[in-house]
């Protein structure tokens, strides 16, 4: 979710727009380090209409709380910033102004009782599911707004839904019978599976020592180091099993307390040590002890021999040769293509295809049926997959569906009011 947020933030500016709801119940959030000065401050116009900073604040903690219901208690302020979160709430609120003129521009107006009849709507402010005045209120000061501010903001947003409204468009009948059509493509597939276990490799010491030869740098000992440590077990009281563990410190660096004993660490070693040599360290927790450490020496890294590392080299070559012999493979059956006839495939293709798994199957499919190619190949790691597209047809039998509809009406009226903004700004 967080990546897909990230990615669409440019199309968040343009589709979330009912703001004013969203932040009532979730609390007032501050800009951080951010000062803009007194709240009735501009931080810019668009054509007749002054931004203050009350409508980036309010429009803030709306984006800040549609985040936060959607990614839970992951999300905070640090996040936000990494979101460009006042940046967002800064275009969405430059670009609700520029609707907000043209819907005056239109003649279009809220009346009181529209108003009104929005804020019986929410729910925050029912009870007994009936509107409160004093929940209303105490709510509205939670946020640290006022009921001018709020129905104010209640009435650009009605706006601004009144001006979608006036843009929406249907969606025909062909468009839904074409997309149902793209959506019930099937081809009928040869293929063919090359896996890398059935591919044989001539791994002499000669050409394993070549392969090492050149990748040397990859067979290297781990940085060790020799460590004077002492430990103090953690009691039932922490506190004085601490204040022990200081005392040993001390007696230590005055000279009259000698370390434990001598260990040797690797570079892969979890415990945190002072990477300067000679250098006490002050106790840590690690391991249900407080440890005192003294770096000694400091082995580097080095090459190993090839003695040293003849399995693990063979190992790495032949996998390496069976890539090459893999893709070689690969080549030669795309250009004189040889295959199993599997029948039909589709979207809906349940079963898996001969020894793929599951997930391998669907990007199989996926990748046919988007494939512009009569013959193509995907590759899986150890196995790759050749296949042929022999013949092609559409399912007729599709119905209209109304996901698909609602999905298609939302993409075209979205491409209206981004086109839209683009010309008013």
């Amino acid at each position: 979710m967080i990546t897909w947020m990230q990615r669409h933030k440019k199309w968040l500016v343009i589709t979330i727009w009912i703001s004013t709801i969203a932040f009532v119940g979730a609390g007032f959030v501050g800009w951080g380090s951010y000062k803009y000065g007194s709240s009735s401050q501009g931080v810019g116009t668009v054509g007749s209409k002054n931004i203050k900073i009350t409508d980036l604040q309010n429009e803030y903690n709306s984006l800040y709380s549609r985040y936060q219901q959607a990614l839970g208690d992951t999300f905070n302020q640090e996040m936000a910033k990494k979101f460009k979160l006042q940046e967002l709430a800064y275009n969405t609120i430059v670009q609700k102004f520029l609707l907000l003129n043209y819907g005056e521009d239109l003649g279009l107006y809220i009346t009181d009782k529209e108003v009104a009849q929005a804020l019986v709507k929410i729910d925050g402010f029912l009870k007994d599911g009936k509107f409160n005045k004093d929940i209303y209120l105490q709510v509205l000061k939670q946020n640290r707004t006022n009921p001018f501010e709020f129905e104010k903001q209640i009435k650009q947003d009605l706006l601004i839904n009144k001006i979608q409204m006036i843009l929406n468009t249907n969606v025909t009948k062909t468009e839904i019978d074409n997309m149902n059509k793209l959506n019930s493509i099937q081809d009928r597939v040869s293929l063919n599976i090359i896996e890398t276990k059935n591919l044989k490799v001539d791994s002499s010491t000669a050409k394993v020592k070549q392969y090492w030869e050149t990748n040397k740098d990859n067979y290297k000992s781990l940085e060790t180091y020799e460590v004077a440590i002492t430990k103090v077990k953690i009691g039932e009281n922490r506190k004085a099993s601490k204040k022990d563990a200081l005392k040993q410190y001390l007696n230590i660096k005055k000279g009259t307390q000698k370390f434990d004993e001598t260990i040797i660490l690797n570079q892969n070693s979890d415990m945190t040590i002072s990477q300067e040599i000679g250098k006490i360290a002050k106790p840590i927790e690690y391991n249900g002890n407080f440890i005192i450490t003294k770096l000694l020496k400091r082995q580097p890294s080095r090459a190993l021999s090839f003695d040293a590392v003849t399995v693990l080299a063979k190992k790495d070559y032949i996998a390496n040769q069976k890539q090459f012999l893999l893709q070689d493979k690969v080549n030669e059956l795309t250009a004189n293509f040889k295959g199993k006839d599997i029948g039909f495939i589709s979207k809906d293709t349940n079963n898996n295809i001969l020894n793929l798994d599951e997930m391998q199957t669907k990007q199989l499919i996926n990748h046919i049926l988007n494939s512009q190619i009569k013959i193509n190949a995907v590759v899986f790691g150890n196995k790759a997959v050749v296949y042929k597209i022999t013949d092609s047809k559409l399912n007729d039998n599709q119905e209209n569906n109304l996901e698909l509809k609602t999905l298609l009406q939302n993409v075209k009226n979205n491409v209206i009011i981004t086109n839209l903004i683009k010309q008013l700004e």
